[in-house]
C-alpha cells in the first residue's frame, strides 16, 4: 500500500475548547440522586484529537478513503495513551478504596465510563484534565410503527421489493453493480444468519476472517459470540441493506458483505456506553491499527434518544464518535425518528454542516407518488453552530410496509424511519462499488444532488433533499471517479490527458462538452480546489515522476 500523505500526528493532538464541567442533563440527575447512590457517567478527557483538521486535510489532498483510517486510528489511540494516565491512576485508587464502583477507558474519543456517587463525579469533573461529564443514558430503540407477518403482495423470491423498485435499485443491478467488494454494517439488535443473509456474513464469506468471528460480529454484553437476534429488528434492517438470493430480493446491495454490532441485543436495556463500545469496535474490528480492510464502508442506525426520555435536544455525546468513524471512511446514517412533528431524535437532530448527522426520513413506496410517512420526524432543527433553524431531515427512503428478513428464516413487513435508513446504507454501498475512492462527504453530497425532489421545491423539512435515487447516484459517482489528472477518464494519467488538460484550463465549457462524464476537478493536481495554471507542474510530474 502507498504511504498515506499526512501531517505529523502530534500536530493535530490539541486541547478542545471545553472547560471541565458537568453536562446540564447530568446536573439535573445528580441533584436528584440520594447521597451515596451510584450514577453511571461518561467522562470526556479535555485533550481531544483535532479530527476536524485531519478530515479537512484528507479532503484537500484527496487521500483515499480507506487510507484515512491508517492515520485516524493510531492517532486516537496515541492521544488516549498520552493523556489518560493521571486520571486512570486516580480512578484505580478510588476503585480500590471502594469509592468508584466501575470505570473503563475508551480511545475512540478519549473518554471513560465512571460509575460513582455524585460527590465523586463532581470531584472528577473539577479536574484540570477533564472536559465534559455526561450521563450514561438508557438507549431508546426507534420502535416500528406497525408490522405484518410474511406478506408476499410486494413480490417474492423472483421479484425485488417495491421500495427497491421505486428508488431504481434494479436498474443499478442491471449495470452489474450490486455492492460487491463493499463492507456494510449496522448497529442494532443483532442479525440472525437468515437464508437471505448468511452467505454474505463476512465472518464466513471472507477467508481473511477465518478463526476470528469477533472481527465480523460484536455483542457488547459478551453473551453471543456469533450473529444472532432475539428481537428481529436488526435482521430486518440488515436484510434491507444487503439481503438477497438464495433468499428473496429484499436488499439494495446483495453483493456486499456485512458485519454487525449488537448493542441493542440484550436485556435489561443497554446504555450509551454500549453504543460507544460498538463505535470503537467499528473503527478497528480486528484490533490492528495497520489494517483497513476490516473497517466497514457504511453503517446505519435505528436508535435515538428523545427529550421525553430525559435526553436534551442538541446533546453532543455521540458527535465525536460519529465524526471519528466518518473521518476514518465509514458513512454513518441515522433514522430521523417516528415522532412526526415532534422533532428529530438525538443525534439525528445535529446540523453542524450539510452532512452531519445524515438523518433519514420515511416515505410510502407502495404509493407511486412516494408521500412522506405520517410518522416520519420533521424538522427544522436548531442544533446548529449559531442556534439558527436548519432544514432536516437530509434525505428520504422507503419506510412504510417494508418487507425484509425476520427471525427463523421468515419475512416480515415493518414501518418506521429505522426501516428507511438501511435503504440509504445499501445505496451508499452501490455507489462505493461504482467509485471506491469517494469520500464520506462525497457520497452524501451525490445522494443529495441526485435525490428525487418531493414536497416543496428544493430541500424541505419533510423529505430533506428528496427521495434517494440509486441509479442517478451511482451514475454521478461513476462520472466523478476519474484519477486526479486523468482528464479523459480512461483510468490512467498519461500523455493522452495533455490535450484535455489544456482544454480544461482554456475552455472549461468545451472540455465538459467533449468529455461529459469527466470531472474537471480531476485536473486539480496541486489540491487547491481549482483547475488553473498552478496545476501544470504537478501534472507534468504525474506524467514523468
Amino acid at each position: 500500500m502507498k504511504p498515506v500523505c499526512s501531517p505529523p500526528i502530534l500536530l493535530v493532538i490539541a486541547a478542545a475548547a471545553w472547560a471541565g464541567d458537568v453536562d446540564r442533563g447530568l446536573e439535573r440527575i445528580l441533584q436528584a440522586t440520594p447521597t451515596g447512590q451510584t450514577v453511571s457517567t461518561l467522562v470526556f478527557v479535555k485533550d481531544q484529537l483535532n479530527v476536524a483538521a485531519l478530515d479537512a486535510y484528507f479532503e484537500r489532498q484527496a487521500v483515499p478513503r480507506k487510507d484515512r483510517a491508517l492515520v485516524i486510528v493510531p492517532a486516537l489511540q496515541l492521544q488516549a495513551e498520552l493523556t489518560q494516565g493521571a486520571l486512570r491512576a486516580e480512578l484505580a485508587a478510588l476503585r480500590a478504596a471502594g469509592r468508584v464502583r466501575r470505570f473503563e477507558a475508551l480511545w475512540i474519543n478519549n473518554s471513560f465510563r465512571v460509575d460513582a456517587t455524585p460527590e465523586i463525579i463532581r470531584a472528577i469533573a473539577a479536574r484540570d484534565d477533564v472536559g465534559t461529564v455526561y450521563y450514561n443514558y438508557e438507549i431508546e430503540p426507534i420502535q416500528p410503527v406497525e408490522s405484518a407477518a410474511d406478506p408476499f403482495s410486494d413480490g417474492g423470491p423472483d421479484a425485488p421489493e417495491i421500495g427497491l423498485v421505486r428508488i431504481n435499485v434494479p436498474q443499478v443491478w442491471a449495470l452489474g453493480i450490486t455492492g460487491t467488494g463493499v463492507l456494510v454494517s449496522n448497529m442494532d439488535t443483532g442479525v440472525q444468519l437468515h437464508t437471505a443473509l448468511k452467505d454474505r456474513w463476512a465472518g464466513t464469506a471472507d477467508p481473511r476472517y477465518q478463526g476470528h468471528p469477533e472481527w465480523a460480529w460484536f455483542d457488547p454484553s459478551g453473551l453471543w459470540h456469533t450473529p444472532d437476534d432475539a428481537n428481529g429488528h436488526g435482521t430486518h434492517t440488515m436484510g434491507t441493506v444487503c439481503g438477497g438470493p438464495p433468499g428473496d430480493e429484499i436488499g439494495a446491495a446483495p453483493g456486499a458483505f456485512w458485519i454487525a454490532a449488537a448493542p441493542r441485543a440484550q436485556w435489561p436495556p443497554v446504555h450509551t456506553f454500549e453504543l460507544m463500545l460498538s463505535f470503537q469496535w467499528l473503527l478497528n474490528p480486528d484490533n490492528d491499527p495497520n489494517t483497513t480492510w476490516d473497517i466497514p464502508d457504511t453503517n446505519s442506525n435505528g436508535w435515538g434518544l428523545t427529550t421525553g426520555h430525559g435526553y436534551p435536544p442538541c446533546d453532543q455525546t455521540f458527535w465525536s464518535f460519529i465524526d471519528n468513524c466518518e473521518a476514518a471512511g465509514t458513512v454513518v446514517l441515522f433514522a430521523a425518528g417516528n415522532e412526526s412533528f415532534g422533532g428529530l431524535r438525538r443525534p439525528a437532530d445535529r446540523a453542524t454542516d450539510d452532512y452531519n448527522v445524515c438523518a433519514v426520513a420515511a416515505v410510502n413506496a407502495n404509493n407511486p407518488s412516494l408521500p412522506i410517512a405520517s410518522f416520519s420526524s420533521r424538522g427544522p432543527t436548531n442544533c446548529t453552530p449559531n442556534g439558527q433553524p436548519f432544514i432536516k431531515p437530509n434525505i428520504a427512503a422507503p419506510g412504510v410496509n417494508v418487507r425484509s428478513a425476520w427471525r427463523g428464516g421468515t419475512y416480515q413487513s415493518l414501518s418506521g424511519t429505522s426501516l428507511a435508513a438501511p435503504h440509504i446504507n445499501g445505496v451508499a454501498a452501490l455507489m462505493l462499488e461504482a467509485c471506491p475512492r469517494l469520500s464520506v462527504k462525497q457520497v452524501k453530497d451525490i445522494m443529495y444532488k441526485t435525490a428525487m425532489d418531493k414536497g416543496n421545491p428544493g430541500k424541505d423539512n419533510d423529505y430533506g433533499w428528496g427521495v434517494v435515487d440509486a441509479l442517478a447516484a451511482v451514475n454521478m459517482a461513476k462520472a466523478n471517479c476519474g484519477l486526479r489528472g486523468d482528464l479523459n477518464c480512461d483510468g490512467v494519467v498519461n500523455n493522452f490527458d495533455i490535450d484535455p488538460f489544456v482544454l480544461a484550463l482554456t475552455d472549461p465549457a468545451a472540455y465538459k462538452l467533449k468529455y461529459p462524464n469527466c470531472d474537471i476537478m480531476n485536473g486539480d493536481c496541486n489540491g487547491d480546489g481549482k483547475v488553473d495554471n498552478f496545476d501544470i507542474d504537478p501534472f507534468v510530474n504525474l506524467l514523468s515522476p
